[in-house]
């Protein structure tokens, strides 16, 4: 697929999240359809999680109930570059302002690829992901960065795309090439999907 031709799969995906305005609060549903997977991490595990936005799925509930669990959380930083950098996320962390104009991050040390090759579990952002595991980004590339970068250095969490259910379409339903980093497996409000298709928690 070109350029020209993801953009616009892109925009279409932009353009419904938008359309969701006030009503894509799915703290309870996301954090519940997320306690199977949970339930089978070690404890203490180390589990990556992004700090939800607008009509992104809200990942709120998911946090307190990782602190809860007694994991240790890490949360993306974006850094100049598109990179990405890690801080520790606690209930009661302080937020300040980030490399971007109204996306707070947690107070305290940045942390690098170092600390993040630990990470037993990352949920990641997504506008769109399908049943082959091909994730659609916003466009910027930080994910698809790190995540080489994670693998090339021995790291081995799996990687959950975090969407809408209208969001997580058939194989083939999301254009990739061949920096698009695939991800293990998909969770929205309705369950948790391992890709490709193996197994599903509900």
């Amino acid at each position: 697929m070109s350029a020209d031709a993801k953009a616009q799969v892109r925009s279409h995906f932009r353009r419904l999240r938008r359309e969701l305005g006030g009503d894509a609060s799915t703290a309870e549903e996301l954090a519940a359809a997320a306690a199977p997977l949970l339930s089978t991490l070690p404890v203490p595990s180390a589990v990556g999680c992004y700090l939800s936005m607008g009509s992104e799925p809200d990942t709120s509930r998911l946090l307190e109930d990782l602190a809860s669990a007694g994991h240790t959380i890490l949360v993306p930083v974006c850094e100049p570059e598109r990179q990405l950098s890690w801080r520790r996320w606690t209930p009661d962390v302080q937020l300040v302002p980030g490399l971007f104009p109204g996306i707070p991050e947690p107070a305290g040390p940045r942390l690098g690829l170092e600390a993040a090759k630990k990470l037993d579990l990352l949920f990641i952002p997504a506008l769109a992901v399908d049943a082959a595991g091909s994730r659609m980004g916003k466009g910027g590339g930080y994910y698809d960065r790190f995540l080489a970068r994670f693998r090339a250095a021995g790291g081995t969490g799996r990687t959950v795309a975090v969407v809408h259910d209208h969001e997580f379409l058939p194989a083939g339903g999301v254009p990739a090439d061949a920096l698009d980093a695939p991800v293990d497996g998909v969770l929205t409000p309705s369950g948790f999907t391992a890709v490709p298709l193996v197994e599903v928690y509900t």
